[in-house]
């Protein structure tokens, strides 16, 4: 994606050196380019690379991306958005906050008994009467129909409860590894020096992350856990 003057045109995560010591980062989740579902991550550096680890799995499934896998912006635009604050679970007193239109993260049915989070739209909303459990809880009994934008039933409408939907966050704000892992990306596609000189340190960890990524090829992927 390039602007009117023909210079690429790159979206970075909010972030800025004022926040750089606030700890307080939502918690992320990550769009896995081998399956499109979403999993909650922790991210961590390796020299300049980034090492995308999924909550609950061995380092087996862990994910290794460097800053010189993207060919062009598009790609650096699309990676960053695979990462957002992790979506939280919809309660059952939040159902009048779901309209046609609203975008959601939800369990997408699977004849192999998978539990994987797929985006959605919601295209219409049944509404029913609430009850209350034996401790008095609300209980929510409406019936959503979900307009899948990725997973197996890709552009098909399918049913859903409130058990299976997520609400996706707005907080736009991103842990301070994955930024710095994205204006290295944009430096090295730019051309840009970088700044100081390449450490014998830095040297040696960089034919170490490339030894992880030799040994890290095509990982099954992990059942999402919910």
């Amino acid at each position: 994606m390039s602007d009117e003057s023909g210079s690429p045109t790159f979206i970075i995560a909010d972030f800025s050196d004022d926040d750089a010591a606030n700890e307080n980062w939502p918690e992320i989740e990550f769009r896995s380019p081998e399956d499109e579902a979403w999993y909650g991550v922790d991210v961590w550096e390796l020299c300049d690379s980034l090492v995308v680890t999924f909550n609950g799995f061995s380092f087996e499934y862990d994910e290794v991306y460097s800053p010189d896998d993207f060919k062009n912006s598009d790609e650096l635009k699309k990676f960053e958005e695979r990462f957002r604050a992790c979506s939280v679970q919809m309660q059952d007193t939040e159902c009048a906050t779901l309209a046609q239109g609203t975008k959601v993260c939800a369990t997408c049915p699977s004849v192999a008994g998978e539990v994987k989070f797929y985006d959605a739209i919601v295209v219409n909303v049944s509404r029913e009467k609430h009850g209350v459990d034996e401790e008095g809880n609300e209980v929510c009994g409406c019936d959503y129909k979900l307009y899948w934008n990725q997973g197996p039933f890709v552009n098909n409408v399918t049913s859903a409860k409130v058990g299976d939907i997520c609400l996706v966050q707005e907080d736009k704000r991103m842990k301070p590894k994955v930024v710095t892992f994205l204006k290295e990306a944009r430096r090295q596609l730019l051309g840009e020096a970088p700044q100081g000189k390449e450490t014998e340190w830095q040297k040696i960890l960089k034919k170490v992350t490339s030894a992880i990524r030799d040994h890290n090829l095509d990982p099954s992927v992990p059942e999402n856990q919910g």
